[in-house]
């Protein structure tokens, strides 16, 4: 799946290589884990149709009124128009791609998901993608990731028709 996506151009910001991220609007350092991040933006907007404005790297978890320090690499989201607001819809875990997928991993994607009320979550290290739905408190793993649309449609239909 992110075969077909390379990493962007490396450009030297004070003597540093470093990314243009395109959501973020800054330069950000290449790290193996950032190489991740910024092949999978790409697939996520060229592949899945995610409109730019709805996905958010790197964001706290308390920007979400989360008591939680920690970070998500790439939350995408969906406006709730009852409320005016966007809300999480699926959480992708990255990964470098020497990192191995394993039960920490996915315990740790799995928690994002559970504290952000997603739909879905994504795991991957660029080598390995998995996908899963979560439909009350199970995780259904997938064999294609949705594209957003989809996830909208399915998110929906769980919700019992409020959006």
């Amino acid at each position: 799946m992110l075969k077909n996506f390379l990493p962007p151009h490396i450009y030297r910001i004070e003597g540093q290589p470093a990314y243009f991220d395109p959501v973020r609007k800054k330069y950000v350092l290449v790290t193996p884990r950032e190489t991740v991040r910024q092949r999978v933006v790409p697939y996520l907007i060229q592949e899945l149709g995610v409109p730019q404005k709805m996905i958010r790297i790197g964001e706290k978890l308390s920007y979400y009124g989360l008591n939680f320090r920690h970070r998500a690499d790439i939350v995408i989201e969906r406006f709730d128009a009852a409320e005016n607001i966007s809300r999480p819809l699926a959480v992708v875990e990255c990964k470098a791609i020497e990192t191995p997928l394993n039960e920490a991993a996915f315990n740790e994607t799995f928690d994002y998901a559970e504290k952000l009320g997603c739909a879905y979550c994504i795991l991957t290290n660029a080598e390995n993608l998995f996908c899963f739905y979560i439909d009350a408190e199970e995780y259904i793993e997938l064999e294609d990731v949705p594209n957003y649309h989809e996830m909208l449609k399915a998110r929906l239909q769980n919700a019992g028709g409020v959006f």
